[in-house]
């Protein structure tokens, strides 16, 4: 297909962008969420974005420049914003955690580009190169960094909950 040709199918860059997150989300992303703990869902949610993201991160970076109205994507914010409504998070602060929950994931998922080994053991000195010999590379590092992420940022939101 050529570019003009597909130019006649969605409304210019921008509709590119979305028809590819469209499909990006309808492959990744669940349904309904059912989780009665606000844990549970949020866990689950942002398990199933980060998968996206790491697996398409470039993807990503042209996701991010184009306002969401897509009704599927909307459902994920909103299942984060019931979630943490339940956890007893303050209105004020929803929005802005969702946000932060979504910057922790596209920055777990872009990490997915970095090289295997991260920090250079030939150089590191002191502390930082005790630890490297037996610190996890690769993909087991992302995931890793993903995994304790996401349990500090729910351990963050259970402290400010009211």
């Amino acid at each position: 297909m050529s570019v003009s040709s597909l130019y006649h199918h969605v409304d210019g860059r921008e509709g590119i962008i979305r028809a590819m997150r469209q499909v990006l989300v309808s492959e990744y992303v669940g349904g309904e969420v059912s989780h009665a703990d606000w844990r549970e869902t949020i866990r689950s949610e942002v398990e199933q974005t980060w998968s996206m993201y790491a697996n398409h991160p470039r993807v990503l970076q042209l996701m991010m420049t184009v306002v969401i109205d897509e009704p599927d994507v909307l459902r994920f914010y909103s299942a984060l914003v019931d979630a943490l409504e339940r956890a007893g998070l303050p209105d004020s602060e929803i929005l802005t955690t969702v946000e932060v929950i979504d910057a922790f994931s596209f920055g777990a998922a872009i990490d997915a580009l970095s090289p295997d080994v991260v920090l250079d053991s030939a150089h590191a000195q002191g502390k930082l190169a005790s630890l490297l010999p037996n610190h996890p590379s690769g993909k087991t590092r992302n995931r890793e960094v993903f995994e304790r992420g996401l349990e500090l940022i729910l351990a963050g939101i259970s402290a400010r909950a009211v």
